[in-house]
């Protein structure tokens, strides 16, 4: 009889599972190029899920096109090199009034309901206002339900990372920062950030108890020097 080693007895690691959430105007694709680094730094410990926003972005949603061409793009249709999605768009900055979170929001549960399930979630940009908005929702949805005595479909993140996330401003979702979110927090940001500016992510991380935060000095991306790989990666694996 063939005695199992040591090394065969081991029982192999089950990985940590984390949902990735890419910016407005990017894809899964994209960033999953932009946090190669970091997932080759975790690929023992963990397995980064990338997905795509649903909603399509047109020309008329994109910041930075005059009026002009944008009424050209919009007659044409949408004429991009490749498709632009989001977590949702502006109707109106001032004041803020969004469209297409509810789709996102209702795409999210689905994939979680069928592939998850998730130890964390991760996101940049309106990715990372995307996953602190899922943590808080979740949240709430889990104290309701236990308050209401049903123990079935309780779902929570371990764990989140955020990059430039910020808060949402429409007066219809403002409730869901109406309680301080209990998930574990990470929050990156760059202090010459002109797109999201550092105000508005420490705005975000104050939303959280008991935030971990690395700020750098750059603008707007998920920074890929060493230090942060590492803070990166030392928050995530204490998590497996």
């Amino acid at each position: 009889m063939v005695v199992p080693t040591t090394e065969q007895q081991k029982t192999p690691v089950q990985k940590l599972r984390i949902l990735c959430l890419h910016g407005y105007e990017q894809d899964s694709s994209i960033f999953k190029m932009k946090l190669r680094q970091h997932e080759n730094a975790l690929r023992e410990k963990a397995e980064f899920v990338y997905v795509d926003a649903p909603n399509i972005l047109c020309p008329y949603d994109i910041d930075g096109m005059d009026n002009m061409a944008r009424a050209a793009d919009a007659k044409a249709g949408n004429t991009l090199d490749r498709t632009l999605r989001g977590w949702y768009w502006l109707k109106s900055a001032e004041p803020e009034v969004i469209c297409g979170l509810e789709s996102s929001i209702a795409y999210l549960e689905s994939v979680i309901n069928h592939q998850g399930p998730f130890d964390g979630i991760l996101g940049f940009s309106q990715g990372g206002l995307m996953a602190g908005l899922m943590c808080a929702l979740l949240e709430r949805r889990c104290k309701e339900n236990a308050s209401s005595g049903n123990e079935h479909g309780h779902f929570l993140f371990r764990f989140v990372v955020i990059a430039s996330g910020y808060k949402l401003k429409d007066s219809k979702w403002t409730y869901l920062y109406d309680e301080p979110i209990c998930t574990p927090s990470l929050h990156l940001y760059g202090v010459l950030d002109l797109f999201i500016h550092a105000g508005k992510s420490i705005e975000l991380r104050d939303a959280f108890v008991q935030p971990r935060e690395y700020s750098f000095i750059g603008t707007h991306f998920v920074p890929k020097v060493h230090d942060a790989i590492r803070t990166i990666q030392q928050f995530i694996e204490q998590f497996a």
